[in-house]
């Protein structure tokens, strides 16, 4: 465990490091990249048949691999897209207070939609017992909405954030923004939620498919990681 918690926290520094060095494109695709391949990773693990005693990852049922297909896919594409789009002019922003009111407001919002969302994911054992495996369905899409809508606004107010620049060092709060989403593993937590709801074998609450959805997160976090990087690049051209 103490081994683990060690090689986590050396990835966490080393990306943040990248980031603040001026590796923005190259860290960017490896953050993504890791997206696209770990959804790949899931659509072949669902072409395998259902078997709740496998060693590596067991699966409970059967469910359809097109959608992780799809997500790897387009988040791949997205990393082509990154060394093949022309990036446009940034815009100056000075940066202010206001910059560092959005990135807190965007991590915090980041955490809530996270423990919010835990709340319908993860039901008590009273709970389970006494409703239908149909609402307990409903209320794991109603979190999984949740947790999207909150990822979608708290990367808004991020990228808002690293607008902030100054003449001496343009790409300030850009390279400061991105360093604390990558130290902090933000990119991975569609990635956490997706095998929590495939894997949650001591709750009982399963649901493949609606992990699905909570992996399509990734595409809103893949987005502001692209943009963001792209506008760190426009300034350097």
């Amino acid at each position: 465990m103490i081994v683990r918690i060690l090689i986590a926290a050396f990835a966490s520094f080393v990306s943040g490091f990248s980031y603040l060095v001026g590796l923005q494109r190259l860290m960017t695709a490896l953050l993504v990249g890791f997206g696209g391949l770990s959804s790949l990773f899931f659509g072949v693990l669902f072409l395998l048949p259902a078997d709740k005693a496998r060693l590596i990852f067991p699966i409970s049922e059967n469910v359809p691999s097109w959608p992780y297909f799809i997500l790897g896919l387009v988040l791949l594409g997205m990393v082509g897209g990154l060394f093949l789009v022309k990036a446009s002019p940034a815009d100056f922003e000075e940066v202010s207070s206001k910059h560092f009111k959005y990135m807190l407001g965007g991590i915090a919002g980041y955490l809530t939609s996270l423990f919010f969302s835990s709340v319908f994911w993860f039901p008590s054992d009273e709970t389970r017992r006494s409703v239908a495996e149909s609402t307990l369905s409903i209320e794991v899409l109603i979190g999984t909405v949740i947790f999207i809508l909150g990822v979608c606004g708290s990367c808004y107010l991020l990228y808002r954030a690293s607008k902030g620049s100054s003449e001496s060092n343009p790409d300030l709060m850009r390279r400061f923004v991105l360093a604390l989403f990558a130290f902090f593993q933000f990119d991975k937590m569609p990635l956490l939620v997706a095998y929590l709801l495939l894997n949650a074998q001591e709750t009982g609450v399963v649901f493949p498919n609606i992990a699905a959805l909570a992996f399509a997160a990734y595409i809103p976090v893949s987005l502001f990681l692209i943009k963001t990087t792209w506008d760190a690049k426009a300034i350097e051209m």
